[in-house]
This record gives C-alpha cells, sequence and structure tokens, in this order.
C-alpha cells in the first residue's frame, strides 16, 4: 500500500484522522508530511542569498569567518580605505587563509588590482598602511591583509 501512495501525485495524500496505528499506515502519513516539508531551493533564490561585503561577493567560508570574528563592519571600512589610498583600483575578491605556521592564526585577505607607476604604488601602498592602521582596531588589524595585484 506504502507504493501506491509513493507514486501517486503529491496533491493526493492520506489526511491524518483516516490513519490508523499500524506501522505500515504510521509510514503513509510520514510520506505525506515529507512531500509537504520539502521544498527544493532554486538557484535564482539561492544567488540572491549570496553574501556581499561593499559590493564584493563573500564565499561561505568568507561569511563564516567574517561573522564568527565580528569583521563586517571593518572589512567595509577596509574596502573603503583602498579604494582611497590606491587611485586606480579594479575588481576585488576575498579569501580566508590559515597560518599553517602559527596555530590558530587566520585572515581574510582583499585582493585588490592596482594600477600606476612604481612610484605612485609605492607611495598609495604607504598611505593605505597608515589609513589602515588609524581606521581599524589594534584586535582586527592582524584579522584583515590586502594583496594588492599590479595590472
Amino acid at each position: 500500500m506504502s507504493q501506491k501512495n509513493s507514486l501517486q501525485s503529491d496533491a493526493v495524500h492520506k489526511s491524518y484522522p483516516e490513519a490508523d496505528s499500524s506501522s505500515e499506515s504510521a509510514g503513509i502519513v510520514a510520506e505525506g508530511v515529507a512531500t509537504y516539508a520539502y521544498t527544493p531551493l532554486k538557484k535564482t533564490a539561492f544567488l540572491s542569498l549570496q553574501h556581499q561585503i561593499a559590493g564584493i561577493p563573500a564565499s561561505e567560508e568568507v561569511w563564516r569567518f567574517i561573522v564568527a570574528n565580528e569583521l563586517s563592519h571593518h572589512l567595509e571600512a577596509a574596502v573603503r580605505v583602498v579604494r582611497e589610498a590606491f587611485h586606480k583600483t579594479g575588481k576585488m575578491r576575498f579569501t580566508y587563509q590559515i597560518d599553517p605556521e602559527i596555530e590558530n592564526e587566520a585572515c581574510v585577505i582583499i585582493h585588490a588590482e592596482v594600477s600606476g607607476t612604481l612610484e605612485e604604488l609605492v607611495r598609495e601602498d604607504w598611505a593605505y598602511t597608515k589609513a589602515i592602521v588609524r581606521t581599524l582596531p589594534m584586535d582586527k588589524l592582524p584579522l584583515i591583509h590586502l594583496f594588492p595585484i599590479v595590472v
């Protein structure tokens, strides 16, 4: 009987009051409840649930680290400092990295495409360093790193 009900469409189910206490009927009731409880997640809905910091997508791994260390506002501030310090910035992305040499040491890395002459980039990197030290609390500084990519 359970095979017969499982072959029927999702719209046809035995109502709960009609079910008797036998083990076969108990399985039928569970099948009916399971079909109502299961709702597949559409791909379009998943894309809209993606986490972002300052308009930059963050992977689940990065997001978990950000939440665990309360870094969302600090990471937004760091991205703002990167954009202010480097005059020619391109794409940015985040990665999560665990330090292999130091136990329990991890950070979020901001990968930012930057361009300019060598003198400009050195001056802008120095401006970024001074600004980030003034902007972030001392306990959050080791958790956010910049990796400029010269293009």
